[in-house]
């Protein structure tokens, strides 16, 4: 990528709250840049490994601790759990300070934020940066994984401006490339080209008796790869999404006896352009 924005004079100290792989990066991609950054983990040794991962300077297995004094707390938890850990974060943040978060689903969230005290709602902006992995845990975090992503920001008309630009700002300095949409314009989209995908992947895991499974290739294990996802996290996001997700189910399986039909019609040439418009969509995004 281009080189990375200057860091902004006002961040100097960040708060991680949940320092797994998208949290550790997250730390990783602001050290390079000259942040401080503090970890938040229940156990102690996930915080040791953040600290020997060089994902974190200082780990803390209290919440409070790991926010004193910082300008930015970012929610790197299940969906479940980004506003109560907003609320905590932010009895122990500077009113001023920024609370952002990694969350996979936006409309929810927003909502439970903006049910909260009012303090909450003016420091807290909603994010999801369009990046991450099958895998899990600090250990596979990298400093580059935001690098030249979509970082979607969704405000509200609750949403300050002055903190819109600062999560502006933060975001950039990790790499991503931001975007404005509103929470449930972002809730559909991810249900399209995320939450209805994986739950595809997993189906297709599935799907096959015992008898076929030592016959698998490469490509069922390219299109069950996101499958490997954590169980819980996933059962989070479509508990979250529910709606959206099944919109975009109600839409995909058009799509499905759609081609049902075009198999049974034996109409090879609508089979050939129907693929060729596939492959064409999937080159371009390339």
């Amino acid at each position: 990528m281009d080189a990375l924005p200057p860091k902004p004079d006002w961040l100097n100290r960040v708060a991680v709250i949940g320092v797994g792989l998208l949290g550790g990066s997250v730390g990783l991609s602001l050290r390079r840049c000259g942040v401080k950054v503090t970890g938040y983990s229940r156990r102690e040794s996930t915080c040791k490994t953040a600290i020997e991962c060089g994902a974190v300077d200082e780990g803390f297995t209290e919440l409070s601790k790991a926010c004193e004094g910082c300008d930015v707390a970012v929610i790197c938890s299940p969906v479940d759990k980004i506003a109560s850990l907003a609320a905590e974060a932010s009895a122990a943040l500077p009113d001023q300070a920024l609370i952002t978060d990694v969350g996979s689903t936006k409309g929810l969230i927003v909502d439970e934020v903006n049910a909260l005290v009012p303090t909450v709602r003016a420091q807290f902006v909603a994010a999801h940066p369009i990046a991450g992995s099958e895998k899990t845990g600090v250990e596979n975090a990298i400093a580059d994984l935001f690098d030249d992503k979509c970082v979607i920001l969704t405000p509200t008309d609750q949403t300050p401006p002055a903190q819109l630009d600062r999560a502006k700002q933060f975001w950039a300095l990790t790499g991503g490339n931001i975007t404005l949409m509103t929470p449930a314009e972002h809730d559909q989209r991810l249900a399209a080209v995320s939450h209805v995908p994986h739950l595809v992947s997993s189906l297709l895991a599935a799907f096959p008796d015992e008898p076929a499974l030592p016959l698998v290739g490469s490509g069922w294990k390219d299109m069950t790869r996101v499958a490997a996802g954590d169980p819980a996290m996933w059962t989070a996001i479509c508990d979250h999404n529910r709606g959206a997700i099944i919109n975009q189910l109600d839409h995909f399986i058009d799509e499905l006896k759609s081609l049902k039909s075009l198999l049974a019609a034996e109409d090879s040439g609508a089979l050939l352009r129907w693929l060729e418009h596939a492959k064409a969509r999937k080159d371009s995004t390339l």
